[in-house]
């Protein structure tokens, strides 16, 4: 039995990768009223539905802000708020709401 050795030769072309966008985060606003705060997280109460109770942790951005905020007085229970939060995530990016004077 004999071989036959043949060259194979394969052209491989290369081109440009292809750039896919991550999709954009979509940023969800929660209302409700303040329980309690520290500077680690703030426990709210929804406006719409008094048994929804959530603890929103800071965004390293937020989280200077509100220490600010403490330096003040911080918010008093019963204060409004809305907190921006990345959907599935309990992390504020945003808090809006104005501090009443504490007591």
């Amino acid at each position: 039995m004999a071989f036959l050795a043949t060259s194979v030769s394969a052209q491989v072309e290369t081109a440009k990768p292809i750039q896919l966008k991550a999709p954009k985060k979509k940023i969800f606003k929660f209302k409700g009223e303040v329980l309690a705060m520290t500077s680690v997280q703030i426990i709210v109460r929804s406006q719409s539905n008094e048994r929804a109770i959530v603890t929103f942790t800071y965004s390293p951005e937020v989280r200077e802000k509100m220490q600010q905020i403490i330096d003040n007085g911080g918010y008093q229970h019963g204060d409004r708020v809305e907190i921006h939060h990345e959907s599935g995530s309990t992390v504020a990016v945003k808090i809006k709401g104005k501090p009443s004077i504490p007591l």
